[in-house]
């Protein structure tokens, strides 16, 4: 289903952004610098309630319709969902590093920059892969019913910093956005 591809690329397109923003605090954080641990923490809040609980499961269900219809992908799908539950692991991960920074705790500076780099890298390079590969199987591969049957069994639910509605807990993160990481050309 063309719309759902199409709104598949649009998030990516917002979570490219969003990595954006956190490679600019990652470069503070690199050089000593004072990061901004209340928007890192913002994005990665988005990243772990949105990506995580919404995009990435109706992923998994694209991968597992186009494993059903093609053997020879298995391996990569199966790498591409085992990604997901890495990503997931180590957004958390972040999300509390960043609490205890946030809440005062002291914390190893090399830890929390190994940790941000390694999610920002493993994400990029999943959505690349992703674009390039399997959003043209999908298109290819899956039907009318297996879009419908995707949709019910996920839903759809309005992306809440990027959708017509933004949460207001959000607001700050939208200027910080607008600011920083313009929409890409269309």
């Amino acid at each position: 289903m063309p719309d759902t591809l199409a709104l598949w690329h649009t998030e990516h397109a917002n979570f490219a952004r969003l990595l954006n923003l956190l490679d600019d605090q990652l470069a503070l954080f690199h050089d000593a610098g004072a990061p901004d641990y209340e928007l890192m923490q913002e994005i990665m809040f988005y990243m772990t309630h949105y990506s995580d609980v919404l995009h990435h499961p109706k992923e998994d269900l694209v991968f597992a319709k186009i494993r059903e219809r093609e053997d020879s992908v298995a391996r990569v799908v199966d790498e591409l969902a085992a990604q997901h539950a890495h990503l997931k692991s180590s957004g958390a991960h972040l999300v509390n590093h960043l609490d205890e920074i946030i809440n005062g705790t002291i914390s190893s500076r090399a830890e929390i920059e190994a940790n941000a780099r390694d999610y920002v890298d493993t994400l990029r390079r999943h959505m690349r892969f992703e674009e390039t590969e399997i959003l043209p199987l999908a298109e290819k591969l899956l039907t009318a019913g297996d879009w419908s049957a995707i949709h019910a069994a996920i839903g759809r639910v309005e992306d809440p910093l990027f959708g017509r509605h933004p949460e207001r807990r959000y607001a700050s993160l939208q200027q910080q956005i607008a600011r920083h990481a313009p929409p890409p050309p269309r």
